[in-house]
This record gives structure tokens, C-alpha cells and sequence, in this order.
């Protein structure tokens, strides 16, 4: 229980690697408040957290609508006094048109602006912070954009990384950390084509893309990442970008 007595946000916590981080986070004895637009999906997991014995709550929110991600902020705070962990893992897929060049814009780059914006306030009130936000491989690396309209995700991406290091340094020496987790090929929605595949997505991992582990990796492994980086156990550690990606990046 490292996060007991402590409170989280999870932006994007109803499916995915946010669900993930938001049952990991609760898991380690966290309050944890999910905010998303997806609400059968967030009642559906704040289920499997209170079954576990954890302790959450659900706010309807578009990470893309500012006005909307500070009420989150708001609600979290009204509802459990305070707020200790932010972690943004809001997403949905795009089209590689131009309408997608600015989805991709404001959902993984502006919205966890709006988030560490709300945010920080009330952690500079408790004197200590932690914030994750979910980057990507594509935040380290190019992106295999086969059009000038695809480069909106790892642009995006990359950002999120500058606003994670800049973060840090800037309030460091308010004991708030900021880090980023950067995902390799983790099954979730956004790749479910892939991993569906006939073979599994076994060709991809093992031929094409030549991962070290050999495998695909699995939610929960970002979410243990991300309980991980909200805890006391990575007190040293802030502004990095943390590549879970079973070793493809070493090669």
C-alpha cells in the first residue's frame, strides 16, 4: 500500500492503459478519481477497484475541453481533499487526414497542458506532487507517417516529453515530480488491429519489429509503471521519459 493516503487523477482512466494506471494506482491504496467521457466504461472499472477494495470516484470529462479538465481537478479535490497524483492517458484513434493532425493535437498534447495547468496549483498547496504523463515510442523516435497529415501523434508525443522536462525542472523544488512513460507495442485499443491479427500480431513482435521479449506487452505493465513512478520508491526521479517497450529501443 506505497500510495496509501494519497489521492490520483487519472485523465483517460475508463479503458486502455489508463484503466490500467488507474487499477494499479488504487491497487497500492490510492484514492483514485476517473475522468473521462466514457462513463459505463469508467463505472465498469471503478467496479473492479471497490471489488479489490479500493476507493474511487468517476467525473465526466473531455480531456480536450479545458473548462471541463479544471472541474476534474475541482471535483477531485471537493470530493478527497486534496490532490497527489495526475497521470494523463486520454486517447482515441485518428485518421491520417488533416482533421486528425488536430485531434491528435489537442488530445495528446493540449489536454494534458489543461491537466498540469489545473493541476499543479493544488499540488503546490500539499507541498509535494507526483505527475505521469503517457507519452509514446513515437515521443523518442520518428513515426512511420507515410503522409505529412500522420505526423500529428508523434508531434504530439514529442511534446508532451518537452512539457514533462520542462515541468521538472520548474517545480523540482517544489517537490513535484513530473515524469513520462513511453509505451512500445502494449495491447490496448489503439492497436487492437495489430494484435487481432490472424497470427496474433506473433509476425509483427518477432520478425518485423524484432522485440527482445518477444512478446506483446500487457496493460497492467504500464500501470505497475505508473504506480511505481507515484510512489516514494521513485523519489530521485523526475523528468524522464520511461520506455516500457520489452527492449526495442536497445537495438
Amino acid at each position: 500500500m506505497k500510495l496509501e493516503n494519497k489521492v490520483a487523477l487519472v485523465i483517460g482512466g475508463s479503458t486502455g492503459l489508463g484503466r490500467a494506471c488507474a487499477e494499479a494506482i488504487a491497487a497500492n491504496g490510492a484514492k483514485v478519481m476517473i475522468a473521462d467521457i466514457n462513463e459505463p466504461a469508467a463505472q465498469e472499472n471503478l467496479t473492479r477497484i471497490r471489488a479489490a477494495g479500493g476507493e474511487g470516484s468517476f467525473v465526466k470529462t473531455d480531456a480536450t475541453n479545458e473548462p471541463q479538465v479544471q472541474a476534474a481537478v475541482a471535483q477531485t479535490v471537493k470530493e478527497f481533499g486534496k490532490l497527489d497524483i495526475l497521470v494523463n492517458s486520454a486517447g482515441g484513434p485518428s485518421a491520417p487526414d488533416n482533421d486528425g493532425w488536430h485531434f491528435c493535437i489537442d488530445m495528446f498534447l493540449k489536454a494534458p497542458y489543461y491537466a498540469c495547468r489545473a493541476a499543479l496549483p493544488e499540488m503546490e498547496k500539499n507541498g509535494s506532487g507526483s505527475i505521469i504523463n503517457i507519452s509514446s515510442l513515437s515521443g523518442v523516435t520518428g513515426s512511420l507517417a507515410r503522409v505529412i497529415e500522420g505526423t500529428g501523434y508523434p508531434a504530439a508525443k514529442h511534446g508532451v516529453i518537452g512539457i514533462t522536462k520542462t515541468l521538472a525542472l520548474a517545480y523540482g523544488k517544489k517537490n513535484i515530480r513530473v515524469n513520462a512513460i513511453c509505451p512500445g507495442y502494449i495491447k490496448s485499443e489503439l492497436t487492437r488491429g495489430m494484435f487481432e491479427a490472424e497470427d496474433g500480431g506473433r509476425k509483427l513482435i518477432s520478425e518485423t519489429l524484432r522485440v527482445p521479449l518477444d512478446r506483446w506487452g500487457e496493460a497492467h505493465e504500464i500501470g505497475n509503471v505508473a504506480a511505481f513512478l507515484a510512489s516514494e520508491d521513485a523519489s530521485f526521479i523526475t523528468g524522464q521519459p520511461i520506455i516500457v517497450d520489452g527492449g526495442f529501443m536497445a537495438r
